[in-house]
């Protein structure tokens, strides 16, 4: 086929790198070093989606007709993806010209005056490069809006690329039906996957069909980022997703970022707007009741806003680039890490992979960089963790990857993030306490009295706790409930020695208590994992006819999630100091781990760790030769229901 395009024949087959002016080898080495730029696993699907949303734009800035269409398919089973869009398609020359370095047709804002308020996304000229190049089969099919009809397929680019093949690549005429036929414009792109591609299989990435309308949403353009509902192009995507077992699935997700505070289950999460909850109520004069207990909360700050928070010497040093790049800022911190958990649960069924985490992402001209970074916090790290910062830039410059930005973009952006930690963490009394309330159901807030008799009866219904004679009819919700429950267990004989000397609500710590009993006392000494499985070993009782320990300081938690979180404090803040406590009563944990400690189970070949009865686990700080002694009382509960603790 040939067509005289932009005053050129172009005839297939052809090479796209025949133009270049470097030397065979140079030309290798430059598509290697593009390919090597992209290290992410959805590079792939981004590029795709980028070109076609720049596409689409131009189609609606130059006033062409509608529809402005935007169809992914994913193939798990045959490992491919296609997108088709009716954006402005390419001439012949262009389809070429497209596999090679650094050739872009996109219109610069002189000659599209439209464009001057619409940014690309894309504009270095390498992304079909890596597409074209990164695999060993593409097909190009691509139509403009007069009719110049390309269609192209190109094999073994990757082995050519990596040295395993000499001859280069050349692109064919395609003779298929193409997707296109039945629209006036518009371009379609279908790559092939295999191990030698990035991802190898798409499976990888996510077997679960209902992913993907995720995925498209967080990780590539169609999730269009409007922090100041700005209008957005109004695309129509459709989604179809073949399964791993030739199923197909529809989809038609929304043209939008999915911001976390948008996800939707049943029962609704609680996630409270700080600013807009700031115009109808005083700043900082107390949180009324109904207000607190949220699952999360989240703002939004304009530039303005942001210059504000900054520190003096930040406010001279990023002055220059708020006014330039328009920064807005958004953020969202849940009052427990295992929120993410639940917000990815109800996207997809499932906590992993994560979708949405916590960390720093920038945005510039409405989409994502790939990556997230941490966020540096000059206080409040522990906070630091969960927070999700998104900072969105308008016409800074991604590197060819879309790794990151110029470095005076970056660096602010962290200031920024970090100094919306520090205002996040004066609003903590929006939110639940870290460790309450592990199960949604657990979580609904008691808006008045009748509504709080439901949710307790409806609690006891799905989580009962039967050890009689103890009077609590269902498992601990709040850490009122686990002081009661662990002391009517103390009262009948399941903590041996344990004596109370003070307790208070108004010091830092809980309890000061000690052990002090006889050797002889039922349920002290450890026998076997069935027999006063709680006990402490003869080891540690050593010669003595009694057992008595030091004043020890005890501290409640629902879970040891609140403890971790108290121990995380600044100065300043009632942080509760690691070496000062000795032990820790919690009903459970909500998080598997916590960074910077690590909790052991006292099992038969550590029963020497253990030093007060009742004692489950060790929790240690790294670095620290202190532990605290943890007393899971849900394990203890488990322990009498299955007969191998009996209640005197």
């Amino acid at each position: 086929m040939s067509s005289a395009i932009d005053n050129e024949e172009i005839s297939f087959p052809v090479n796209p790198l025949e133009k270049a002016s470097l030397n065979r080898e140079i030309q290798r080495r430059t598509v290697k070093g593009i390919l090597e730029s992209y290290n992410n696993n959805y590079d792939v699907l981004a590029e795709l989606i980028q070109n076609s949303v720049d596409a689409l734009e131009d189609a609606f800035l130059l006033d062409l007709p509608e529809p402005f269409l935007l169809e992914v398919h994913i193939n798990l089973q045959d490992n491919w993806i296609s997108i088709l869009d009716t954006g402005i398609g390419m001439t012949p020359a262009q389809a070429v010209e497209a596999f090679a370095p650094n050739a872009s047709f996109k219109a610069n804002s002189e000659a599209t005056p439209k464009r001057a308020k619409h940014k690309y996304r894309g504009y270095k000229g390498v992304g079909l490069t890596f597409l074209a190049y990164g695999t060993d089969d593409i097909t190009l099919h691509t139509k403009t809006k007069d009719g110049d009809f390309t269609k192209g397929q190109m094999q073994y680019a990757r082995s050519w690329t990596d040295g395993d093949r000499d001859e280069p690549a050349l692109i064919v005429e395609d003779e298929e039906p193409s997707p296109l036929d039945s629209y006036d414009r518009g371009t379609y792109i279908k790559v092939q996957l295999s191990p030698k591609t990035r991802p190898k299989k798409l499976s990888m990435l996510s077997a679960r069909p209902e992913a993907w309308n995720v995925i498209l949403r967080t990780r590539t353009a169609i999730g269009q980022i409007s922090l100041l509902d700005d209008p957005l192009l109004n695309i129509e995507v459709s989604l179809r997703v073949t399964d791993t077992d030739g199923q197909t699935h529809d989809f038609s997700p929304d043209s939008s970022f999915l911001l976390p505070h948008l996800v939707k289950r049943n029962p609704e999460f609680r996630f409270l707007d700080i600013p807009a909850y700031y115009a109808n109520n005083p700043e900082r004069t107390g949180v009324p009741i109904e207000s607190s207990r949220q699952d999360g909360i989240y703002l939004i700050w304009e530039k303005d806003k942001i210059y504000s928070e900054l520190t003096d010497e930040q406010k001279s040093m990023f002055k220059d680039e708020i006014e330039q790049y328009n920064p807005v800022l958004y953020a969202f911190f849940p009052y427990n890490a295992t929120v993410w958990k639940e917000i990815n649960e109800a996207l997809v069924k499932t906590a992993r992979p994560k979708f949405l985490s916590p960390g720093l992402m920038i945005a510039v001209n409405k989409q994502r960089l790939a990556d997230l970074f941490d966020i540096e916090a000059t206080r409040y790290t522990n906070l630091a963790e969960r927070l999700f910062v998104l900072v969105h830039f308008d016409n800074a410059k991604p590197d060819q990857g879309r790794k990151t930005v110029q470095d005076e973009i970056i660096d602010l952006a962290k200031r920024a993030a970090d100094r919306v930690l520090q205002y996040i963490a004066k609003q903590r009394d929006f939110l639940k306490a870290a460790g309450d309330a592990p199960t949604p159901g657990q979580r609904e807030v008691e808006k008045n009295h009748e509504e709080w008799k439901f949710n307790v009866q409806d609690h006891a219904k799905y989580n009962p706790l039967n050890i009689p004679p103890i009077t609590y009819q269902s498992k601990p919700l709040r850490e009122q409930d686990v002081i009661g429950l662990f002391h009517q267990l103390s009262a009948h004989g399941i903590f041996p020695g344990f004596q109370v000397y003070a307790t208070s609500q108004s010091q830092t710590y809980d309890s000061l208590i000690k052990y002090d009993c006889s050797v002889d006392t039922p349920g002290l000494r450890y026998k076997t994992s069935d027999d006063n499985p709680l006990g402490v070993s003869p080891y540690i009782l050593g010669e003595k006819d009694r057992f008595s320990t030091r004043y020890l300081t005890l501290e409640f938690k629902n879970n040891l999630d609140a403890l971790i979180a108290d121990l995380g404090k600044p100065e300043g803040e009632r942080r509760k100091d690691f070496g000062h406590i000795d032990i820790c009563v919690c009903w459970g944990m909500v998080n598997d781990s916590f960074r910077g400690y690590t909790l052991e189970e006292i099992i038969g070949h550590n029963i020497d760790e253990r030093k007060y009865p009742g004692a489950t686990h060790i929790l240690r700080r790294d670095g620290d030769a202190h532990v605290i002694q943890i007393i899971f009382l849900q394990k203890v509960a488990e322990m009498i229901s299955t007969g191998r603790i009996s209640i005197g």
